[in-house]
């Protein structure tokens, strides 16, 4: 089991280190567009685009490198799932990119937020996994 929750670990690193560095460089990301206008309306266009997607990139890029070294992984985890409540915010803010047919048919960006339930599973059994540490 606890190679199992490594390799969950080790993956959800993977994906945020990858999908952080593209934010890093302008239109790499599919989501970009999509993140600066999310973040925008969540903090009432106070951080300029360029920023708030390098912002976030740091913040990704910090959730992957937490997840593949192994340390802290409980404070990881925890801001790890407080960024995927966030990823969920384009669903209530801009449903006009997310469905054709609200509430049950998905655009492709819709698609790729709805996905994120699969990452807050892995997110929540590797917390538990931390706790269980804790206790023994």
């Amino acid at each position: 089991m606890q190679n199992t929750i490594k390799l969950m670990r080790l993956s959800l690193g993977i994906i945020f280190v990858w999908y952080g560095m593209l934010k890093f460089f302008p239109t790499l990301s599919p989501a970009e567009d999509l993140a600066i206008k999310t973040i925008d309306i969540m903090f009432f266009n106070l951080i300029d685009g360029s920023l708030s997607i390098k912002l976030l990139a740091m913040l990704e890029v910090a959730i992957g490198i937490g997840f593949l070294s192994g340390f802290y992984t409980k404070i990881v985890t925890i801001i790890f799932l407080g960024h995927m409540v966030c990823t969920f915010a384009p669903l209530f803010l801009l449903p006009e990119f997310c469905f054709t047919q609200a509430p049950y048919a998905f655009t492709l960006v819709g698609q790729y937020i709805v996905k994120n339930i699969v990452f807050i599973l892995v997110g929540i059994i590797i917390y538990q996994n931390e706790l269980t540490k804790e206790i023994r």
